[in-house]
């Protein structure tokens, strides 16, 4: 079997057609609305299951192809959930990467609201978090890519929502 990453687990059946409310790790969400397959560990085994569909709203609910009743959806409840690491934006070689998927994030734009600061140039990781470099006003600075002032992290349109603190870009 490829590698897999776990996102997260299955929580509740929801309605009934077979669909299960999920808990996904924020930075695997996305990862999980393109997957086609995903894993859940069921008795110890790593069993596939195609996805049918996921929306999301308050929860993320989750239906999955031959699950179709709330008992069948009862028996994947509360289960750990994978995805194969080659269905991941950012395949995560260990858990603290997986938390800060930040390496891919060079030349994406990183915006404050609705202002543009410019582009990460480069990623400095130091021992706290890592800094991307960005030229803003013709000068280099340091900005902390810090999930305290990130609100988004748009992967197709490489843009970085950030909400900065005050005098940030002043230093």
């Amino acid at each position: 079997m490829d590698n897999i990453v776990s996102i997260g687990r299955t929580k509740k059946p929801h309605g009934l057609k077979g669909e299960l409310k999920f808990f996904v790790e924020e930075h695997f969400v996305d990862d999980l609305m393109e997957a086609e397959i995903l894993i859940i560990d069921v008795k110890g085994k790593k069993t596939p299951f195609f996805i049918e569909d996921v929306r999301i709203g308050n929860n993320i609910i989750v239906k999955l192809e031959e699950v179709d009743t709330p008992e069948t959806a009862t028996t994947l409840s509360a289960k750990e959930v994978f995805l194969r690491e080659k269905d991941l934006k950012y395949a995560a070689q260990n858990k603290e990467d997986a938390q800060l998927p930040y390496a891919d994030c060079i030349g994406f734009i990183i915006f404050d609201d609705t202002t543009e600061i410019g582009i990460v140039t480069d990623l400095i990781e130091y021992p706290q978090q890592y800094m991307a470099a960005v030229n803003y006003r013709n000068r280099d600075i340091l900005i902390p890519l810090n999930p305290a002032f990130i609100k988004k992290i748009d992967v197709k349109n490489k843009k970085i929502l950030m909400e900065l603190p005050e005098g940030l870009l002043e230093l």
